[in-house]
């Protein structure tokens, strides 16, 4: 195993709808820390923006602290469930991986598909051999 003492610690980022309970924030903060740990990387650091329901530019403060602790060389690696964390629009998850990449974020790793995902897309996919 190579030592990860040197490496700064990881961050993840994450969006939560205001909601009371356990919501799927919990379980992506575990997965998070558990793929972080088969990564060999120390439990990231967390950024939690909550969603809001007006329409127009939402504030994202945590998104805003991630990208200033990445500039600060706090985090190089950034460990998220998937790229619809940023935003729903493609245009801006781009600029989310472009802001981030140019303040010194090195990685950007997503969550892996589990394989049982896979094996279900496979079986339910029509098979070209049949008619």
């Amino acid at each position: 195993m190579s030592d990860t003492s040197t490496l700064p610690q990881p961050a993840a980022y994450l969006r939560r709808h205001s909601s009371p309970g356990a919501t799927a924030v919990d379980v992506h903060r575990e997965t998070l820390r558990r793929f972080a740990a088969r990564l060999g990387l120390p439990a990231p650091a967390l950024y939690l923006d909550d969603l809001t329901p007006a329409r127009g530019p939402r504030p994202r403060p945590q998104f805003e602290a991630l990208v200033h602790a990445v500039m600060d060389g706090s985090h190089r690696v950034l460990l998220i469930p998937g790229p619809w964390v940023f935003s729903s629009e493609e245009r801006r998850v781009r600029l989310a991986y472009q802001v981030l990449i140019a303040a010194g974020c090195r990685r950007i790793l997503i969550l892996p598909t589990p394989l049982a995902t896979v094996w279900r897309r496979r079986f339910d996919a029509p098979d070209e051999h049949t008619g």
